[in-house]
């Protein structure tokens, strides 16, 4: 949604039917949003500024999650992923230089 001054208008949809947990956190310049369901694998999604929209970005295997948090220790990122019927998951932000 977008507030435009009086009201909120709506800019972008996603399929979350079963969806328990939606948030929204960031890393350095990046922005994400994490959808976790119960029927489906977590999608996390990823802010296109060129785009104006969310765009998935990966897919996580957390059966049933509940919540997530964003741990920084020693300079490294980790996303933490509370399962209802798993096992909690921990996740490290990693940035992949592929240009050579």
């Amino acid at each position: 949604m977008k507030w435009d001054g009086s009201m909120f208008s709506e800019i972008q949809t996603m399929a979350s039917r079963g969806s328990m947990v939606f948030q929204p956190f960031s890393i350095a310049d990046w922005q994400y949003a994490i959808l976790g369901s119960d029927y489906a694998f977590t999608r996390v999604y990823r802010w296109d500024a060129k785009k104006r929209q969310f765009i998935q970005f990966q897919e996580l295997n957390i059966q049933a999650p509940r919540a997530f948090s964003l741990v920084f220790i020693e300079n490294r990122e980790f996303l933490l992923g509370s399962s209802f019927k798993g096992q909690t998951r921990i996740y490290e932000h990693l940035v992949l230089d592929l240009s050579s």
